[in-house]
């Protein structure tokens, strides 16, 4: 039995025909344009946050730079190109194709690779001194290939060329290169892994995919060239403007500090004497989010998380807390808060897993016995192709781990960890719309704290440093974009297979634009001049973390094992109950992610979002429900609007960063 629907609109996939016989319903010139705007994102969304210290329009799975950009691509661009000839206006279908293209393409620039691949293997050497001996402790172990050597490359990084020198550009290419074809791999795998899964998360499962709401509503069902009649509801509009003046009174107060501030972060309620609170912060976007899911999924969130907080109280209170120090990108402050939500992480992974293995079994007949009765060519790649490829890009990424100096002895269980990870995430963003969620641990950690430092040992304790770059900020990646484009794609009838090269396209594109940006606005104005996150704090935590267990060995943390294993018998237990009892009234994913600190940051608007719904249903019905719903859009639309109105005021007019 799968996991019950929610009451959000699905999208019903269309029915199968032979794609053989049609053409791409995906144009040249939709690829064209969805490349110049990927090159865009790129470009733009490192400058923003780098240089102007303004909002993160790529930093999770809401993608509020793609839903900027394609607002005004399709209320604005794509009118004027039909007004001036009908022809000239890009089809229903290509508009699909641009919006998964910037999908893709907000994966790359900021923290989610390129912003975090370049501070970190250059900060090695420049952030090494003698009394913290980063040059000896992770230098002596790190690949050449993998780290810029040259330190002088790395000073001008950090401090800007002097007058008259130029960007040393040769001395980036054997490292970025061998670092992007990772990548690559690694993008090629989810997208593969994405393509397997669609069809039993999409039809099987009927997942609730709130992020593809608004860009399927800005798309429409007009003819080419009008803009869909979304643009033309006043209850859209009504929610647009809310977060519209909200934030545009905070934006004035940065230059005008009379103007009244409307600050996200309001205020925060001490329990157990202060030893934990619940922070109260309100975002309008996740607001429309949680109503797009079901009441199980939105009031689990926020009951679990105040539960969690509790349960830490309680522990600190009474002195139960362990010692054990985790990384810094770990779910929570308490290890052992941090191991339950590990153990039911697991299980959640499991679980899903052994729910669609008759799909698995129908991909499995496919690909290696061909069964025409099985009907692929609505899919992104046919089985044969994805199964291979993931397979296929699996052992070169194992390849290229164990040459970064991973041992060949835990080299399958980093693959196995990152693999859980990648699709837990990816199935909470699709289920819950929870754009926040990551990993409780980062795979360093789960095995330092599994199997001790000494099985590890010093050179791989190095190596698994160096997964921090792909594996540690995990809010957002190639996969989940993947997932919610191929649920936008469905209302497009024909063969996709031009939509996998858009995808492929886009990421180049983005990549190429990220790194140009970085290293151009590093060398000229200096990376420690820039926003300090990027090019200070994202590389001392990560060298900090590790050299932690490098300088003192520990041992495998039992308790960490019995708080993982509680974990996952709580989860399994709301597993079996969500399943067999139609009265259930709380869902699975809440208690996963009930720990997580990023979890602190959506749980009030998640609370707002559940009692608003709650109310309207009960009191005007589905019908209120579905007349109420253009408002939360709106919302939505219009944080994500209203962030990128603001980063182009403080670029054009008034230059002034960290609004």
């Amino acid at each position: 039995m799968g996991l019950p629907a929610t009451d959000t609109d699905q999208i019903e996939a269309p029915p199968s025909v032979d794609s053989a016989a049609r053409r791409s319903p995906f144009s040249f010139a939709g690829l064209a344009i969805g490349a110049l705007l990927s090159l865009f994102v790129g470009l733009s969304a490192p400058f923003a946050v780098i240089m102007l210290q303004g909002s993160f329009m790529a930093i999770n799975s809401s993608s509020p730079g793609a839903i900027f950009l394609f607002f005004i691509f399709t209320l604005f661009i794509n009118t004027i190109f039909g007004a001036v000839k009908r022809r000239f206006a890009l089809s229903r279908a290509d508009l699909v194709l641009i919006y998964v293209m910037l999908l893709m393409a907000v994966t790359v620039p900021t923290q989610a690779f390129v912003g975090y691949l370049i501070p970190v293997i250059s900060g090695l050497y420049y952030y090494a001194t003698p009394e913290n001996d980063w040059a000896t402790l992770f230098g002596d172990h790190t690949k050449a290939w993998l780290v810029p050597q040259d330190y002088e490359v790395v000073r001008s990084l950090h401090e800007g060329l002097a007058p008259g020198e130029s960007i040393p550009w040769d001395a980036w290419y054997t490292v970025l290169g061998s670092w992007y074809v990772f990548f690559l791999a690694l993008s090629f795998l989810m997208i593969c892994a994405s393509t397997i899964l669609h069809r039993q998360w999409s039809q099987n499962e009927r997942l609730a995919y709130p992020m593809v709401q608004v860009p399927l509503q800005m798309i429409g069902d007009e003819e080419p060239g009008k803009p869909s009649a979304f643009y033309r509801n006043k209850l859209m509009w009504l929610g647009f403007a809310i977060p519209m003046v909200a934030f545009s009174f905070s934006g004035l107060n940065h230059y005008f500090p009379e103007v009244p501030n409307m600050p996200f972060w309001l205020s925060r309620i001490d329990l157990f004497r202060g030893n934990v609170y619940l922070p109260i912060a309100m975002s309008y976007a996740w607001i429309g989010f949680f109503y797009l899911v079901s009441l199980e999924i939105s009031a689990s969130i926020w009951l679990f998380y105040v539960l969690g907080r509790v349960q830490q109280g309680v522990f600190d209170v009474v002195g139960f807390s362990g010692s054990e120090q985790l990384s810094l990108y770990s779910f929570s402050q308490s290890a052992d808060l941090t191991h339950q939500s590990m153990g039911a992480c697991l299980v959640f992974v499991g679980f899903g897993l052994w729910m669609g293995r008759r799909h698995m079994g129908i991909v499995w007949r496919k690909v290696w016995h061909a069964d025409p009765s099985i009907d692929d060519s609505e899919e992104l790649l046919p089985y044969r192709v994805a199964v291979l490829g993931f397979g296929g890009s699996l052992l070169f990424i194992a390849g290229w781990l164990w040459m970064s100096g991973i041992p060949a002895i835990i080299l399958p269980a980093v693959l196995f960890l990152c693999l859980i990870f990648y699709y837990f995430v990816s199935r909470v963003v699709a289920s819950a719309g929870v754009a926040t969620a990551r990993s409780p641990m980062v795979a360093a950690f789960v095995l330092i704290s599994g199997v001790g430092t000494t099985a590890i040992g010093s050179s791989g304790l190095v190596a698994l440093t160096m997964t921090y770059v792909w594996q540690s900020e995990m809010r957002l990646f190639p996969m989940i974009a993947c997932a919610n484009g191929l649920k936008l794609a469905e209302t497009v009838r024909g063969p996709k297979r031009r939509l996998f090269w858009g995808m492929l396209l886009a990421i180049l594109c983005s990549l190429a634009g990220a790194t140009w940006i970085i290293l151009t606005l590093c060398y000229e104005h200096g990376g420690i001049n820039l926003h300090p996150f990027f090019m200070t704090h994202q590389a001392v935590r990560t060298y900090t973390d590790m050299a932690r267990p490098l300088l003192n060995p520990t041992l495998p943390d039992l308790r960490g094992w019995v708080f993982t294993g509680i974990g996952g018998v709580v989860e399994l237990l709301l597993m079996v109950a969500q399943t067999r009892f139609y009265w259930w009234p709380l869902h699975p994913v809440g208690f996963v992610i009930s720990v997580g600190w990023l979890t602190g940051q959506i749980w009030f608007s998640v609370f707002i979002a559940w009692m608003l719904k709650a109310l309207i249903l009960k009191y005007g019905g589905n019908n209120l429900f579905t007349a109420a719903k253009p408002v939360f859009l709106g919302l939505i639309l219009g944080e994500a609007c209203t962030a990128g109105m603001w980063l182009v005021i403080d670029w054009l007019v008034a230059g002034e960063p960290g609004n």
